[in-house]
């Protein structure tokens, strides 16, 4: 069945924190990316009318790297003793979903998926999935990811960047639904797996980079974009997956 994307949103410098998340003692205590996603999800729902949530899925190919290098350091430094727990909590892949559970109310359905480069593809297919079965009508979906000095580092050391790539960070979420809101911006018609193609053409084919691991979620975005622009159907492609959008 088709998904209504009934809102998206992109991190970006002028999200106004202050507003999504108004509880100081919880931004003070957020770590960068979570506040990066925690922040473009309450973005995403503040833009749509939908007037419930009935699951949070997301994904994230790395985590929480900061706070996980943090947590690891003071574990040398203090020669594991008395540790501060904050950062081990907040390097749990689950954080920033239970943030926006909290922030938003949401006693409901979460789940976070963490498969690498096909994080963000495995939390789409389990909303279309649970919108098939009818167990959900409002899913919030989307993505965040974080890059350090640290992990540039390592990577280098093992050989991934050498030819020129280079990581990228970012967060992107989705509202999607079973029914449209006056203000739905398009509509997934499916995610094929492997070898499948969807039937009919595409105004744009717009390829997913491989770079990092949040390319999916923003090729998805940006042929939303294409479509609010005009674009009849835009097929965003990566190696494994295929997102097929479509206009009202």
């Amino acid at each position: 069945m088709a998904l209504y994307i009934n809102s998206a949103s992109a991190y970006h410098a002028e999200l106004d924190f202050k507003t999504l998340i108004p509880d100081a003692n919880m931004r003070r205590r957020m770590s960068y990316v979570v506040k990066m996603g925690v922040g473009t999800a309450m973005d995403c729902i503040r833009k749509t009318s939908v007037d419930r949530i009935d699951a949070i899925i997301t994904a994230t190919g790395l985590g929480c790297l900061a706070d996980s290098e943090k947590f690891l350091k003071s574990i040398q430094d203090s020669n594991e003793q008395l540790l501060n727990p904050t950062p081990f909590i907040q390097s749990t892949f689950n954080t920033i979903g239970g943030q926006v559970a909290l922030l938003s109310k949401s006693h409901c359905y979460n789940m976070t998926y963490a498969h690498r480069f096909s994080s963000f593809e495995s939390a789409l297919l389990d909303a279309i999935m649970m919108a098939e079965d009818g167990e959900a009508e409002h899913i919030l979906v989307g993505t965040a990811d974080e890059k350090t000095p640290t992990q540039q580092k390592i990577m280098e050391r093992l050989g991934a960047f050498r030819k020129g790539n280079t990581p990228d960070e970012g967060s992107f979420f989705f509202m999607l639904s079973r029914t449209p809101t006056t203000e739905c911006l398009g509509v997934i018609e499916g995610l094929y797996l492997g070898g499948q193609n969807p039937n009919g053409e595409f105004d744009i084919t717009i390829n997913a980079d491989k770079g990092y691991h949040t390319a999916s979620a923003a090729a998805m975005f940006k042929g939303v974009e294409e479509v609010k622009s005009g674009a009849k159907r835009v097929l965003v492609v990566n190696d494994d997956y295929k997102i097929a959008l479509r206009c009202m």
